[in-house]
């Protein structure tokens, strides 16, 4: 007759501090609750029905109860987190405590076996399932042994005002009838079969609402990204919108500076002038492509079919050569042939391998390197720098975040590598310790990007 709670927090994996503390002091009301109706269910037992209950017994378990609370009350106040292992143990605990209640208040006739079942759903709430499903077989072990204990008198019932003990056998009580004897069997039974049903679809229903929360979770993520991309996006195509009509004028007025020069006959240096705003002004239109590009645009690209000797020659002719000679490429499928947006890729590598470049020092070198399984394309690109902390690492794919100097990147090319992998089925990780250099490997769904 009791309704004890156990120790009311999930372990420190399950849930954060503050909501653990608030568990923690509901959970303590309702200890304190339950250790009240049970004085309050025992003074009306002895006052208004014909039985004697062995009240010093009692009174110790309702005093164990109440110093046990109070000291998960001096836990509360002084805001100490409850462990996964004293967790348990007060969960057992209360089983016990019923256990021993039940015991000298009539056994497995008191009509308050069934309360068993809520330490059982507490326990398959709050628990690991390993946990959850030793306290639900310990339950069943304690019922069950409400039926084994030895002969002794368990209640007293007075009878013209002397009290006569009904006692209690191993099999059968004495004096009741076989009928009753076998409903009390299959009230256990039935105890059992539903304890078991209870954490074995609670435990089920646990798992697929933290596989929901974790779904919810990413697709939260993914608008997130979303957003940002189109912000980029927009960005860009602003830029490009307006710096298209003066970069034409440009375009037009070198051409005729150009024609005219030619005319005249003039090799001198307004000829060299003349090629080098042209130059200059296909310069810009490739900045404005790259910006298209680093907004996240590459889904817009077209996809062209290429060999990785190709993609490896003109990311080296990228990267210039000082650059180049500190690369080196490793691989023996360079006529594997791919169809991707070749720029994309090719801008991924090169963010990835420029990152190398930089952090391995002017000296340093960095090796790409190139294969498949019969599932995916892997690319990866080791460096020999002092390596990334683990709370820099962690971020390091996060847009618009970046250690470097400003004016020195915006902190997008790990981020649009990650998303330019996931749209082909891949994605991108990174392992590094510091002094042990860096290491990241970007990889994709071979039947996705094979031509």
């Amino acid at each position: 007759m009791t309704l004890q709670a156990p120790a009311p927090l999930r372990p420190a994996a399950a849930i954060d501090p503050a909501s653990s503390l608030i568990a923690f002091s509901w959970l303590l009301h309702l200890r304190w609750g339950a250790v009240g109706c049970q004085v309050l269910l025992i003074i009306a037992v002895a006052l208004f029905y014909d039985i004697s209950v062995p009240l010093p017994i009692l009174s110790v378990i309702l005093l164990f109860e109440a110093a046990s609370n109070l000291f998960f009350a001096h836990l509360h106040r002084r805001k100490k987190a409850i462990g996964e292992s004293l967790f348990a143990l007060v969960m057992f605990l209360d089983v016990g405590l019923l256990t021993a209640l039940l015991h000298f208040t009539g056994g497995a006739m008191n009509p308050f076996t069934f309360l068993f079942l809520v330490h059982i759903v507490l326990a398959a709430t709050l628990m690991r399932p390993r946990w959850a499903w030793a306290l639900t077989l310990t339950a069943i072990g304690c019922y069950g042994l409400l039926f084994l204990l030895p002969e002794d008198t368990m209640l007293q019932q007075v009878t013209g005002g002397a009290a006569q003990p009904i006692r209690l056998t191993c099999i059968d009580y004495a004096g009741l009838d076989k009928h009753l004897t076998l409903h009390l069997h299959g009230m256990w039974v039935g105890f059992t079969l539903t304890a078991l049903f209870i954490v074995f679809f609670v435990g089920r229903i646990q798992q697929a609402l933290a596989t929901h929360e974790t779904t919810l979770t990413k697709l939260r993520e993914e608008k997130t990204r979303a957003d940002r991309l189109a912000s980029l996006a927009t960005l860009a195509a602003g830029a490009a919108h307006e710096f298209s009509t003066p970069l034409a004028t440009i375009t037009v007025a070198a051409g005729e500076m150009l024609h005219t020069i030619n005319e005249l006959g003039d090799q001198g240096e307004l000829l060299e002038d003349a090629l080098l705003i042209r130059d200059q002004v296909n310069r810009c239109k490739d900045i404005l492509c790259q910006m298209s590009s680093d907004a996240g645009e590459h889904p817009g690209e077209s996809l062209t079919s290429f060999t990785l000797a190709e993609l490896f020659a003109a990311l080296r002719a990228n990267l210039g050569s000082e650059a180049s000679s500190r690369l080196d490429i490793l691989g023996d499928e360079e006529r594997l042939g791919l169809r991707m947006p070749h720029r994309s890729l090719k801008r991924s590598l090169k963010g990835l391998v420029a990152n190398g470049l930089d952090a391995s020092g002017k000296t340093g070198r960095v090796t790409l390197r190139c294969w498949s399984d019969p599932t995916r394309l892997w690319f990866e690109v080791r460096d020999a720098g002092l390596g990334m902390a683990g709370d820099i690492r962690d971020r390091a794919v996060e847009p618009f975040f970046t250690t470097k100097s400003p004016g020195q990147g915006l902190g997008l090319g790990l981020f649009l590598a990650k998303s330019l992998a996931e749209s082909f089925g891949g994605d991108l990780t990174i392992e590094s310790a510091p002094g042990q250099g860096t290491t990241v490997r970007l990889w994709f769904a071979l039947r996705e990007v094979q031509a």
